[in-house]
């Protein structure tokens, strides 16, 4: 079996299969690995992936887009990832239907998608006009009547005002997506600029706090939460800093996700916050613990011992530290040892003896050593006898001790 032809990623420095690359068209292998072109893609904004759809000359027709997001989106969201949408994008445009059209083709084509679902949607409602017609005449049932309308029609007749020019597979919170009824909100000029009076100062700083790939107003966004969190804890170092920024991103990637109605998303990132917030002790209720149970400054000291004079709560005869228990059980013991123990003085003289043995024993085997004199066995069985004399006295010394004590 032929080996597979390796391939180069200048990014992630490493050589792979060519399975691991996108192709171009005149079947060339991009100059990045499949995760790497595609690690900061973001399927519901297309200014993340259409300088790539642009890089592979292909068309960019949203409808198809959508339609491969919202599938693998509702088959299992976790599927949806940076690489999975836009690979089988690409699968697809090499499709006989596709594979004839480029990048130049895009405007063309999302012209001709717009004019056909205003069609269908004009149709749409003209079949509906007519059969409502009929049904207000009696000439058809209710059911047949409910069933020849159209999701366009239900969604005209639906309270929650959603939009009236719906299209099946387009999804109409997203914005800038097919089926979109932008009447509904607010438009970009009507809207505030928050990053209005950014410097370029301004605009480098934060791009180095919180990354280039974020827009100005988000940036503004990300600081704001950074600000408030920083005066309502306590930070000092620079984990706990890093642990509060991966905690503004987290933040607004969630209200990014409920905009778009990506609940099981932002019950993911919800996830995350929680842990994140819990690691770093970033909660209300640890907050106003630490503020309650804890003196940290000199200045509150003095403030509190003006305030409230004595304070019992904090005063305590009994040592806390784990040293001055120590100590204490030492100095019990040992008074209850001299004071208790009646033995205990012969003990100490009996040790001193032995203590004085042993050294005339060492200061006679130096001696011998230097004189080049060995001990006879009668100088060790004297020794012996001598330990075993003191040995007895020892016992007998310990019985009058104890007879005493028990009469």
């Amino acid at each position: 079996m032929a080996e597979k032809e390796k391939y180069y990623c200048e990014k992630c420095n490493k050589w792979m299969d060519g399975d691991e690359f996108f192709t171009y068209k005149d079947k060339t292998k991009t100059e990045l690995c499949k995760k790497c072109l595609t690690m900061h893609i973001d399927n519901f904004d297309e200014n993340t992936f259409l300088w790539l759809l642009e890089k592979m000359n292909v068309p960019y027709v949203p409808a198809e887009w959508n339609i491969i997001r919202d599938r693998i989106y509702e088959k299992d969201p976790s599927k949806l990832t940076s690489q999975s949408v836009f690979g089988r994008y690409l699968s697809k445009m090499k499709l006989k239907q596709w594979c004839n059209y480029t990048w130049a083709d895009t405007e063309e084509l999302q012209k001709q998608y717009a004019e056909s679902a205003a069609q269908h949607a004009e149709e749409a409602r003209q079949r509906e006009a007519e059969a409502k017609e009929r049904f207000e005449a009696g000439e058809i049932s209710e059911a047949e009547y409910k069933t020849l309308m159209s999701t366009v029609s239900k969604h005209e007749d639906n309270k929650n005002n959603r939009p009236s020019d719906f299209v099946i597979g387009q999804n109409p919170t997203v914005p800038g997506s097919i089926g979109m009824n932008e009447d509904l909100y607010m438009s970009e000029d009507e809207l505030i600029d928050t990053a209005a009076d950014l410097t370029e100062d301004d605009k480098l700083y934060l791009a180095m706090k919180w990354g280039r790939l974020y827009k100005p107003a988000e940036w503004v966004e990300l600081e704001k939460t950074y600000n408030e969190m920083t005066e309502s804890f306590d930070i000092q170092d620079a984990d706990t800093i890093n642990t509060l920024i991966l905690i503004c991103k987290t933040n607004l990637k969630m209200n990014q996700s409920l905009d778009i109605g990506d609940v099981d998303g932002f019950q993911k990132l919800s996830k995350v916050s929680e842990s994140l917030r819990k690691s770093a002790k970033f909660t209300a209720a640890q907050n106003k613990e630490d503020k309650n149970d804890f003196v940290d400054s000199v200045g509150e000291l003095v403030a509190m011992c003006e305030r409230d004079g004595f304070i019992p709560r904090y005063a305590t005869d009994i040592p806390q530290d784990k040293v001055d228990l120590t100590l204490k059980d030492m100095n019990d013991y040992l008074h209850k040892l001299v004071t208790q123990d009646l033995g205990f003085g012969q003990q100490i003289e009996d040790a001193l003896k032995k203590i004085q043995i042993q050294k005339e024993l060492n200061e006679a085997e130096a001696a011998a050593q230097d004189g080049v004199v060995e001990l006879e066995d009668e100088d060790y069985a004297a020794f012996m006898e001598e330990v075993e004399a003191q040995k007895e006295k020892d016992i007998e010394t310990y019985e009058e001790d104890y007879q005493e004590v028990d009469n």
